[in-house]
């Protein structure tokens, strides 16, 4: 008879049902690719551009030619498990915020 050991890991449902330990950074981010590192899988992703009056690229791989464009004066909200994103500036620098729930999932 095998026995069931469960712990958290990626395919581990009950790890993404528990509220996520809060995660807060923020940076000035310019036309340079700026990586922001999450000490374990998150659970759900806040990136703030509202104070900025420029917009933001949000992707995942380094130097992606297919970013999401986060306009000005808005917010985006995901539920993605992921260890880091990236951001730049469309122009100029922008101040960004950025929170995340992040799982116990190293």
């Amino acid at each position: 008879m095998s026995s069931n050991i469960y712990s958290s890991g990626i395919s581990n449902v009950g790890s993404y049902q528990v509220a996520g330990t809060p995660y807060l950074t923020g940076a000035t981010v310019t036309t340079s690719e700026k990586i922001f590192t999450f000490p374990r899988v998150t659970k759900r992703i806040v990136v703030d551009n509202a104070d900025s009056t420029y917009d933001l690229n949000v992707y995942f791989s380094a130097s992606s030619t297919t970013p999401f464009v986060l306009p000005a004066g808005k917010q985006l909200d995901m539920d993605v498990k992921c260890s880091h994103i990236y951001c730049k500036a469309v122009s100029n620098t922008v101040v960004t915020q950025v929170f995340a729930e992040i799982t116990s999932i190293p």
